[in-house]
C-alpha cells in the first residue's frame, strides 16, 4: 500500500499545514480559472474552526488557493469567507481576516466591498465584522498607528469605502457600526477624535451627519446618543 501524502499524516496535529498541503492537490481553481466553489465553501469551513487558522494564515491560504486576478472571483471568495465565517464560533474575528487580506495584497478592496454589501444587504453585523474591517484599513497617522499606510489610502479614500458600506445595511445597524467603529478608534488611540491630527473639524461634520442621517437624530440630539467626542 502506498504511503500517504505527508500533509495527510498532520491531519490532527497541525490542519492549516495538512489544508495548504492538501490544497496543492485538490485545487479550488482549474487550469481554465474556473472556480470549484463546493470545494471553496469545504476549505472555508474547515478553516473557521476554532484553532485551526489565525487571521494572518489567510493570507498564505489564499495564495495557495491560486484565485485568479479578477473582481468577480475575488468578490466571490470574500463573500464566501464572511457568509460562512460570521456563522461559525470565530465569527468575531472575520473583519481581522478581511483586513489582513487587503492589507496582504491578496484580496482587492473592491472585492471586500462588494462582498460585504451583498452579505449584509438590508440587514446587521452582529460580529461587528464590518467595524473591526474599517478599523484596521483606516489610514495610519501619528494617532492611528495600528492602521494601514499604503500610496493613495486617504481618509477621503477610507470614507468612500464605509460610507458604501454602511449604505447597504438597515439603517439601526449602519448607525451602530459607526458608533462601534468610531468608539473603537478612541480606545486604540487612546484619545478623543478630535484630538486627533487626522480628524479635522470637516470630517467630524461629515461623521456627525452620517451618525444622525442613520440613527434619525437632530445634530442637538447626538450627544445623549453616542458616547464619543465628535466635535
Amino acid at each position: 500500500m502506498s504511503r500517504k501524502a505527508t500533509w495527510q499524516d498532520f491531519s490532527d496535529s497541525d490542519p492549516l499545514y495538512a489544508l495548504l498541503g492538501e490544497l496543492g492537490e485538490k485545487k479550488v481553481v482549474n487550469g481554465e480559472g474556473e472556480m470549484d466553489e463546493d470545494r471553496l465553501v469545504e476549505y472555508i469551513e474547515r478553516l473557521v474552526q476554532p484553532g485551526v487558522a489565525k487571521p494572518k494564515d489567510w493570507i498564505e491560504v489564499w495564495a495557495a488557493m491560486n484565485i485568479p486576478v479578477t473582481l468577480a472571483m475575488h468578490s466571490l471568495v470574500v463573500s464566501s469567507i464572511i457568509e460562512h465565517g460570521v456563522r461559525s464560533e470565530v465569527g468575531d474575528s472575520i473583519g481581522e481576516v478581511l483586513a489582513e487580506l487587503v492589507k496582504g495584497h491578496r484580496a482587492k478592496v473592491k472585492a471586500v466591498e462588494d462582498a460585504v454589501k451583498t452579505v449584509f444587504e438590508f440587514g446587521c453585523d452582529e460580529k461587528d465584522c464590518i467595524a473591526r474591517f474599517l478599523l484596521l484599513i483606516f489610514p495610519k497617522s501619528p494617532t492611528s498607528e495600528w492602521g494601514w499606510s499604503r500610496v493613495g489610502w486617504s481618509w477621503k479614500e477610507w470614507w468612500s469605502l464605509a460610507e458604501k458600506i454602511f449604505t447597504c445595511l438597515e439603517t439601526s445597524a449602519a448607525f451602530e457600526a459607526l458608533r462601534s467603529l468610531l468608539s473603537a478608534m478612541e480606545t486604540e488611540s487612546g484619545t478623543y477624535l478630535p484630538h486627533q491630527q487626522i480628524w479635522d473639524e470637516k470630517r467630524l461634520a461629515t461623521v456627525r451627519a452620517a451618525l444622525c442621517k442613520y440613527g434619525g437624530l437632530q445634530e442637538d440630539e447626538l450627544a445623549a446618543a453616542v458616547d464619543i467626542s465628535l466635535s
